[in-house]
Formats: C-alpha cells, structure tokens, sequence
C-alpha cells in the first residue's frame, strides 16, 4: 500500500485574514481596562474637580464589588475635604458591528445614551459587556462625590435622632399578695 503525500492548499486562508485585517476592528472583544471619571461637587452645587484616570480591571469586564469600595474609598478625599458618595453611573457601549452603518448616520445622540448610559443603585460588583475595539475607549464609570456638611449634623437643625434608653418596667403596686388560710 503507497501513501501519497498531497500538500493541502491553505493559501485561502492566508487570502481571507489578509482581507479581513482592516476589519479587526470592527469586532468585539472583552474589556480589560475602562475610564474612570470622579467628579466632587460642593456645597453650592457646582463641579469642583474632575479626576480621570484608567482602571486596569482584573478580572474582564468585571470590577468588582471590593475594588469599587476600594475605588471609593481612595477618592472620598479631595484637598483636605471630605466627600461623600453622590452617584455611581456606567457608560458602556455595546454597539454590534453590522450596527456601525447606522450607528453613524443617525444624529440623535440622546437615543444611544439612554440606551448605554446606566445609573447603578447599588454598591455591587459592575459587569461591562465586549465592546467593539475602536469603541472601548467610551466605556466610562462616572462616580459623582458630594461635599459633606458638618454643620448639619448640629442638634439645632432638628434632624439629629435622639437616643432612646430602655429601662424596665417599676410595678407602682407594692403590696405582695397575701394568700389567707
């Protein structure tokens, strides 16, 4: 029995990712990294300071529930004042590249942040979905931080809570009952 050696031609697939290269993209891929934008507000309610920085996550498309404290708790400080944490929102573009064509024609800005912009209600690990390479630089966690105020834990705003002291019960009757024979 003779083995005849044939060479498989594998030179489409050479043409194929030769042609699909400017296209690479356009595809999506997990998340490793995304920008961190912390905002201070004060007291008369106007933007005090902006930080921006890159957050590298480490697991992807996942910070989690410790590494968000952490995030917050490094940044409740600003200049010696201490802030308190206002909001949490997260922008995260989940465009899918046959949505691209459209993506760029419509001018209607407002219908895709409703639709990528979320405020997060709860201190909880944030997931963020595969964005489109040349995307992934929009996908933002925007943390707004709000001055505190001293003053208004003073008792002469009346908002303070009182503390309440249990003491048991004093029987005002004093007399022991007596069982007659």
């Amino acid at each position: 029995m003779s083995y005849i050696s044939e060479e498989l031609d594998d030179s489409w697939i050479n043409d194929f990712e030769e042609n699909d290269k400017p296209y690479n993209e356009l595809y999506k891929e997990d998340l490793f990294t995304i920008y961190l934008n912390i905002l201070y507000i004060n007291k008369e309610n106007t933007i005090e300071k902006i930080k921006k920085e890159i957050f590298f996550m480490q697991n992807a498309n996942l910070i989690t529930r410790e590494e968000l404290i952490r995030i917050i708790q490094n940044n409740s400080k600003f200049n010696s004042i201490a802030y308190s944490l206002l909001s949490i929102l997260k922008y995260n573009i989940t465009l899918n590249p046959e949505d691209i064509n459209v993506f760029l024609k419509i001018n209607n800005l407002d219908y895709y942040n409703d639709k990528y912009f979320t405020t997060l209600k709860h201190i909880d690990s944030i997931t963020f979905e595969p964005s489109i390479i040349t995307l992934q630089d929009l996908n933002t966690l925007f943390i707004l931080f709000y001055e505190k105020d001293f003053l208004s834990n003073n008792s002469s705003t009346g908002n303070t809570t009182k503390k309440i002291y249990w003491r048991p019960v004093k029987h005002k009757n004093k007399h022991k009952k007596t069982i007659r024979r």
